[in-house]
């Protein structure tokens, strides 16, 4: 403890104090660094221990849970979650620690800020907590958690260690948001432990997930169990690492009275005594003050001190016609050090560190060695001049040095005109001016003369560079100059006469002229002594120069400025959709003239300004976009520099939106109207806060082949396959949404497929089967021969999808086709179109659906199979037919041939030629 290292006494009493102020104290993975004094009194008498007994070890934290309260959480499980959390709790009691509990799902929930949590009746508040259900949006809830449970508006502490503990049972749907919110996390210096439980976190991108929640390294600030059950396994590890992370701070953030080594420096006043804790609140230092019995009745603790600067390392005490005044030194503050002086009411100066004087001693007295080696307490006035004098020891020497007479020097400026008039339009006249510049010479010293040299410089409308200043002695002259002899008895004053370019057009930006002189002091006749300047004089000053304000006979101007804007053609912010977000501002002014008006509109992070455009009025616009938290701000000034009486102004600011901006769901615009009038009208409607929705474009394709089947009318065939890919593709973003697949199955009462429960999607849940809105079928499909679900019933799917931008997914309609609905339409020929259709279902509060028109409904895709039924062919009628057709063809002929008398003809020829033939045979 090294007893002894501080020691000191009171003359008054004879009591000694010794201290010993390296206490060490182990706390986890923190030594602290404590300290204690004893008074011992003039008999030997060793008093009580001060202080008594050494601190506890402290967990000083700020640690908010946000709790997983989407419906894939069983009930049962959401109870244990709540107790979990509430045996946390209980482990930090009284250890200077506060808590916020949030719930997130499709919403987010702030159930207890730091300031509303009840550290007395917890328990009740925890067990009021309900279970939200929907859809598990974790980035959302952990930025909301950064940008508002961890705000000093709702408790959160500074300078302490700040814990997120995400307790969630499966992947997230805004997966993607979720290294933006982290950082945001980081930023704000937030350690984040990410608890994973439950069967969902077998896969590998919910492993991601949690190490990307967490912070790093990883393996100490992930826990993952495989249920709800073993959360209480984790709750003593869990305390542990949050010690720990407490302890482990090089730069000791958060560290108040761990490190403060009482009793480093001490010593007595009235009443009792004071122990120095240098190492106090990040080694800023200070001391704590003790009644005599030991009774602690006060600290001196300055937070604006820097860190490490070691306050109280050495501390005396002196007394004052004011009090006890405490001298304290802070040897490393800003590496240079610095002696404090802190009066009874701890209000504190410090010892300026700048030489006021410096007194060599070559130039005292030529051969002096170790001049300054010692310097007299007390001061007195040897030489008789009313003034202390001061005696420096040397080697061998005493010198006596006599003070200098102190005075001040003030320097006034007055102008005629006291403004410059605003009525004539005319710049081009220029407005004659006079300055009347006075100095005068006080005395801060006991003395009757004094007298100095004072050389000046005035320059006017100095803020501005030629050849943009208003003001000058004459053409190119701004500055002049002058020098002259002052003393005690009377004022010095000198005119100046300039001009002034009266322009209107800068009414409110005066002419800032500026003065500046030197001090040079004057031996006086009596004592030959020459006066110094006092340090507090102001050898540089500023004099401005107005232009006149009309405000009427009362002089008082109260404008009445009413501020409105809408957005321009929109009702929602279409991210990715619309390019520009136009807001269109109107003010005016129905009263007095406004001076220097403006219009100030904030925007979110996530809109950068494009553009203002004018619609009535004279505006100019400067914008600035957001950085980090910070909203964005743009500036118009309206009419400047007079807004004049019953005057209007229009404009519309356009703001852009990037395809990958980040917005809340509703982003908020604000316009608030300002002027430099002092008054406003209690009419004035000076500020407009207006809301719009945001919404996420997205697109979805389908692509699907075309199948091809046919029956034969009359015959009941079954089993003729069909297969039809439908292919799913996101684009723009990621995107969790469902495709809603919808089959016809049955028209009338027949089946349309053979086997109705072999037609499944692989990953896809059944829904209930929708009925036809057409009940009287026959007629409508014999009309356009189509076959969809306004005439069948059908079967309807879903298939929930979580896609990447730019990622396809191929879903497969595989079944076999009956034929048996065919017949009741009653067609034996035809062709037909069995088609069935996906459409996507999505946050319509979220999401709007890319399209080039007016309609932002997604279409919905047919999937269609042509199927073509022909009647059987009988050939027995056709057979007979032909067959009597030929034999009548026969005889038609033939009848046709006699006429003409064929047979007649050839029969005689052959008559003719029997006749001519001779018996017996021809000779050769």
């Amino acid at each position: 403890m090294s007893l002894g290292l501080t020691m000191t006494s009171d003359p008054v009493t004879q009591n000694t104090m010794a201290c010993g102020p390296t206490i060490p104290k182990d706390c986890q993975s923190i030594t602290m660094y404590n300290g204690v004094c004893f008074n011992i009194d003039r008999y030997g008498r060793v008093g009580s221990a001060v202080p008594s007994s050494p601190p506890e070890c402290r967990i000083e934290a700020d640690i908010a849970f946000l709790l997983d309260g989407s419906g894939s959480v069983h009930r049962d499980d959401f109870q244990r979650m709540k107790v979990f959390v509430k045996n946390l709790v209980r482990s930090f009691e009284g250890k200077d620690t506060q808590f916020a509990i949030s719930q997130f799902s499709t919403e987010f929930k702030v159930h207890y800020y730091f300031n509303t949590f009840n550290h007395n009746n917890w328990q009740p508040q925890i067990d009021a907590i309900s279970q939200l259900t929907g859809w598990t949006y974790t980035a959302n809830a952990i930025k909301r958690v950064v940008q508002n449970v961890f705000s000093s508006s709702h408790g959160a502490r500074p300078n302490v260690r700040r814990v997120l503990i995400v307790i969630t049972d499966g992947e997230s749907n805004d997966w993607s948001d979720l290294p933006g919110a982290t950082n945001l996390a980081e930023n704000e210096k937030i350690v984040r432990f990410a608890i994973g439980v439950g069967s969902a976190f077998d896969s590998r991108g919910a492993k991601r997930e949690l190490e990307t929640i967490a912070s790093s390294p990883s393996n100490e600030h992930v826990f993952q169990v495989g249920n709800f059950a073993a959360l209480e396994t984790i709750r003593n590890n869990l305390q542990e690492k949050i010690f720990a992370i407490e302890g482990s701070q090089t730069g000791g953030e958060s560290l108040k009275m761990e490190m403060s080594q009482d009793g480093f420096s001490a010593a007595y006043v009235p009443g009792g005594f004071q122990m120095g804790i240098v190492g106090a609140n990040q080694w800023k230092g200070g001391y704590v003050k003790y009644t005599s019995s030991g009774r602690k009745r006060g600290s001196y603790e300055p937070l604006n001190v820097e860190s490490d600067s070691y306050l109280g390392y050495s501390m005396a005490v002196a007394q004052t016609r004011q009090g006890s005044m405490t001298i304290v030194g802070a040897p490393r503050y800003q590496h240079r050090g610095v002696v404090m002086v802190v009066d009874p009411s701890g209000n504190f100066k410090k010892i300026d560190p700048f030489l006021w004087q410096r007194i060599a001693g070559s130039k005292v007295q030529s051969g002096l060695k170790f001049f300054g080696m010692s310097i007299s307490q007390s001061s007195f006035d040897q030489s008789g001049d009313l003034l202390p004098d001061l005696a420096v020891g040397s080697k061998g020497k005493v010198i006596l040095l006599r003070s200098k007479p102190i005075v001040m020097v003030e320097a006034t400026v007055s102008f005629s005109p006291s403004q410059i008039p605003i009525q004539n339009p005319d710049c081009s006249q220029p407005l004659r001016t006079k300055a009347k510049i006075c100095f005068t010479m006080t005395k801060h010293s006991s003395v009757n003369q004094a007298s100095a040299r004072i050389n000046c410089n005035f320059t006017l409308d100095s803020t501005r560079k030629a050849p943009k200043n208003r003001a000058y002695i004459s053409e190119k002259q701004r500055m002049t100059n002058k020098s002259f002899d002052i003393n005690l008895r009377q004022p010095k004053c000198f005119d100046v006469n300039f001009f002034v370019e009266p322009c209107p057009e800068d009414a409110l930006n005066a002419l800032s002229n500026e003065l500046t002189f030197t001090f040079e002091g004057l031996p006086s006749e009596i004592s030959n002594l020459s006066p110094s300047l006092a340090l507090e004089a102001q050898t540089t000053t500023f004099h401005p120069l107005g232009f006149e304000i009309n405000c009427g006979t009362d002089n008082t101007c109260v404008d009445n400025l009413k501020v409105d804007f809408n957005f321009t053609r929109s009702l929602e912010v279409k991210v990715g959709i619309d390019e520009l977000l136009n807001v269109t501002v109107s003010v005016e002014n129905s009263e007095e003239n406004s001076y220097n008006s403006h219009v100030i509109v904030t925007y979110p992070a996530g809109l950068s300004f494009r553009k203002f455009t004018v619609l009535q009025g004279r505006i100019e616009c400067n914008s600035l976009d957001s950085e980090g938290l910070l909203e964005g701000t743009t500036d118009c000034t309206v009419d400047k520099p007079i807004f004049k009486t019953n005057t209007k102004a229009f404009f519309i600011i356009s703001y852009g939106i990037e395809t990958n901006s980040q917005l809340d769901k509703t982003i908020f615009i604000t316009a608030n109207a300002t002027s430099g009038n002092n008054e406003h009208s209690v009419s004035s409607k000076l500020y407009k806060k207006k809301s719009i929705p945001v919404k996420y474009s997205i697109f979805v394709t389908f692509e699907s082949t075309l199948s091809y089947n046919n029956f034969t009318f009359g015959k009941d065939e079954l089993g003729k396959p069909v297969q039809q890919s439908i292919v799913v593709t996101n684009d723009i973003r990621t995107l969790n949404f469902t495709v809603v697949i919808r089959v016809p199955v049955k028209l009338g009462d027949k089946d349309i497929w053979a086997d109705s429960s072999s037609l499944q999607f692989p990953d896809c849940q059944r829904d209930k089967d929708e009925e036809p809105l057409v009940k009287d079928f026959v007629a409508q499909i014999q009309k356009n021969k189509l076959v969809d679900c306004s005439v069948a019933q059908c079967r309807v799917f879903k298939c929930n999808m979580f896609m990447g931008r730019l990622d396809s997914k191929t879903l497969k309609i595989s079944a076999n086709l009956s034929s048996r609905w065919i017949q009741q339409i009653g067609l034996k020929s035809a062709k037909y179109l069995l088609t069935s259709t996906a459409s996507l279902e999505y946050d319509r509060n979220q999401y709007i659906f890319f399209s080039t028109g007016s309609n932002n409904n997604p279409p919905i895709h047919k999937i269609e199979a042509e199927v073509e039924v022909y009647a059987e062919l009988d050939f027995t009628k056709e057979i007979i037919g032909g067959s009597l057709g030929g034999l009548a063809l026969l005889a038609l002929l033939t009848a046709g041939l006699y006429k003409a008398g064929f047979f007649k003809s050839k029969y005689n020829d052959m008559i003719n030629a029997n006749e001519a033939e001779p018996d017996g045979d021809e000779p050769e």
